[in-house]
């Protein structure tokens, strides 16, 4: 019985990755999945990016580069067949050099009949999934190198089906003469799952390489010198442009696969409440073929950042919306919502 319920996840979940040019039919493959509206729209170029607490999902490195004041991502994505996607991830610098993060990422199949090895319906099963992710990131002058530590847990609700495993992700970013940043990760290092069943089978997750270029163009930068207050000295102060446009480039990699997807995604602020966002995949696999294009990999998306003086709030807040390809799906189509805060 057990063996056959096994077998009945494997098959859902190559159903389901099929349709993802990342899946492949592996253990825990909702890892693979891109998670968060912001990202999402961007088709995952994000790894050079990683300024979120959402860099649990990419690239740790990102944790040392937040701001001190505790922020919190939020994120769903609606899905067809019963299929749910959601996290919920915090990240704060707590030194000058210092940052540290907490993610969960939680995916949910939808309900399906389980049969045993003659093909006898033998209820309905749920499989639920999640991983718990904490991280730190460390920052010297134009570089960073972070660390996320994953506890992963599987249960076969109706079965009394489970495992349990473990992963590290391991990242790093630099800042290249104020020209753009560079961000490489590995992710699901050592990744195993164990399973409860009379075989104990055991999963080695793979791993997932990412490497990428992040550019921003400010159109209303601003920079000054002023005169210290406590040192007399001249100190020159920078303002960040609130009117942007970002690009990503990324390289993604899984194991086993053989040759990378190529994404490109921009985000172009063009008011300070207001951001578009898209994101395709330029190169990538497609059936087993690779092919320029193939449009496997894309999104677009739209970020609100209402000013904090309009709402008469203590805290910052932005609201992002995306849709992106889901080949499962009747409509070939996912919508995604985040929310996120800053305190």
């Amino acid at each position: 019985m057990k063996t056959a319920v096994v077998v009945c996840i494997s098959l859902i979940f190559c159903s389901d990755l099929f349709s993802q040019p990342a899946g492949g039919g592996y253990a825990q493959s909702y890892l693979l999945r891109d998670v968060g509206a912001r990202p999402l729209a961007m088709a995952g170029a994000y790894s050079a990016i990683a300024n979120e607490p959402s860099c649990l999902f990419y690239n740790p490195a990102g944790l040392s580069t937040l701001s001190e004041n505790p922020t919190f991502n939020s994120s769903y994505s609606f899905l067809e067949f019963g299929r749910t996607h959601s996290s919920l991830a915090y990240g704060q610098s707590i030194a000058e050099n210092v940052g540290i993060g907490l993610a969960i990422n939680n995916f949910t199949t939808g309900s399906f009949v389980g049969r045993d090895v003659n093909g006898t319906p033998t209820g309905n099963l749920t499989d639920w999934q999640f991983a718990i992710i904490g991280g730190a990131a460390y920052n010297i002058e134009f570089a960073s190198v972070g660390i996320g530590v994953k506890y992963l847990s599987d249960a076969l609700i109706g079965s009394g089906t489970k495992a349990n495993g473990f992963g590290v992700d391991i990242g790093t970013k630099f800042n290249v003469m104020d020209m753009f940043t560079f961000g490489a990760s590995v992710q699901n290092v050592l990744g195993f799952m164990t399973w409860n069943t009379d075989s104990k089978e055991y999963n080695i997750l793979p791993y997932t390489v990412r490497t990428g270029i992040g550019m921003e163009f400010g159109m209303n930068d601003e920079s000054y010198t002023s005169r210290s207050t406590v040192s007399g000295e001249i100190e020159e102060i920078y303002i960040p442009a609130t009117r942007y446009v970002l690009i990503g480039l990324d390289a993604v990699l899984t194991q086993h696969e053989n040759a990378p997807n190529i994404v490109l995604g921009i985000e172009a602020a063009v008011h300070e409440v207001l951001a578009f966002r898209g994101g395709i995949a330029l190169a990538g696999d497609d059936m087993n073929e690779y092919k320029l294009f193939p449009m496997t990999v894309w999104g677009a998306g739209v970020s609100l950042k209402p000013r904090e003086e309009d709402l008469g709030l203590p805290f910052k807040i932005s609201f992002d919306y995306s849709i992106s390809a889901d080949y499962i799906s009747s409509s070939r189509l996912a919508h995604h919502i985040s929310l996120n805060l800053e305190f």
